[in-house]
């Protein structure tokens, strides 16, 4: 089994990833990121994780964890903190504790960004990765400079967006209809130089009334099945590394979600949601 990179909950298929590459709209001047808190409701989610069984292999006995999720207004950039922790249990062998953590922050123009990711096994932190990206605008090419492990710099290629400014275009994209989308985002984590193409398709729509009530922030709000698939940068690959889906709400949080590693599933479901207060920018 191997686990990489981080998972993601950024608003970031086989089917229609190569379609989509022809689909996309492009990068245009106008910032997708919301203009008002009726766009968007900063949040902190807890999310359940357990093992989905009918997608996972025989050998995989069990599987438990919990995500943790925060997406905030900075003012001058948007934050995000995540964590997580996860027991999979085999039907052979000890039982593997891993983890990880995610602290960034991204300018509202989309062209710069801060991370520090850390991953964990058995509690203990086994690697750290830290850096920031400068983009000449969102879509143009950049560079991503590696501060730990060791230092070094990537070139970001043309077409490149930031994890914010993508998460924020794939919600007004869902909202006017107007999925497949393809994108080359660059959040810093994965075993490559921190990048990946990202295809997302719409799987089905909620009407606001099919909302999850038990929390507030939910009610009332459409909502969209998504499928997102992660790609190597290089062309012509045809596989994806990493797929997920999950349901994001026109708001911006997101629930149902569902993680595949290859020989195991989990499912996560929002145990507790908290709406963040206005920064009074």
């Amino acid at each position: 089994m191997k686990v990489s990179g981080a998972v993601r909950i950024t608003v970031w298929t086989i089917l229609c990833g190569f379609v989509a590459m022809a689909l996309g709209s492009p990068v245009g001047a106008a910032t997708p990121f919301p203009k008002s808190a009726g766009d968007f409701q900063p949040h902190r989610a807890t999310y359940d994780l357990t093992l989905e069984r009918e997608q996972s292999t025989p050998d995989i006995a069990a599987a438990t964890g919990r995500l943790q999720f925060e997406w905030a207004d900075g003012c001058s950039g948007w934050t995000v903190n995540q964590s997580s922790r996860i027991f999979l249990e085999r039907s052979e062998g000890p039982v593997v504790d891993f983890g990880w953590s995610i602290s960034s922050w991204e300018a509202k123009r989309g062209d710069h960004y801060r991370f520090s990711i850390r991953h964990y096994a058995d509690g203990r932190k086994t690697d750290e990765r830290q850096g920031e990206a400068h983009l000449s605008a969102p879509g143009q090419q950049g560079t991503a400079t590696f501060n730990t492990p060791e230092e070094r710099e990537v070139k970001l290629p043309s077409g490149t967006v930031l994890p914010s400014w993508h998460s924020f275009e794939l919600l007004d994209q869902a909202r006017r209809g107007a999925l497949p989308l393809w994108r080359m985002v660059f959040d810093g984590s994965g075993d490559n130089d921190g990048y990946a193409g990202v295809s997302v398709h719409k799987l089905r729509s909620y009407k606001g009334e099919e909302a999850f009530d038990e929390f507030e922030a939910l009610r009332g709000e459409p909502s969209w099945r998504l499928h997102m698939a992660y790609f190597e940068p290089e062309r012509g690959e045809m596989l994806p590394i990493n797929e997920q889906t999950l349901r994001l709400y026109r708001n911006g949080i997101a629930d149902e979600l569902r993680f595949d590693y290859g020989d195991f599933t989990l499912e996560g479901h929002l145990a507790k949601l908290e709406e963040l207060p206005d920064a009074g920018c």
